[in-house]
């Protein structure tokens, strides 16, 4: 079954909106004073000394990046342009 025309925009902006704030989440949280003063101590113990290094804070901001690279994919072939 095929959605209509406006129905399959409006999932491709719902996606791309859900994308593009999970990464902005995964980009700026591990880095802002909540995260050293809410998540790193109410973590397990054994789980705390990972949250708290730069290495992984890193690469969860990486991964918020590659967020937003899948939304520009999702954008750009949901909107038709194939080409870009």
């Amino acid at each position: 079954m095929k959605l209509p025309r406006a129905a399959h925009i409006a999932v491709v902006l719902l996606i791309t909106f859900y994308l593009c704030a999970a990464g902005w989440f995964c980009v700026l949280a591990p880095w802002t004073r909540y995260w050293a003063a809410r998540v790193v101590p109410g973590a397990p113990i054994w789980l705390s000394a990972w949250l708290d290094l730069p290495a992984l804070r890193g690469a969860l901001s990486g991964f918020g990046v590659l967020h937003f690279a899948v939304a520009a994919s999702w954008l750009n072939r949901g909107l038709g342009r194939e080409d870009a």
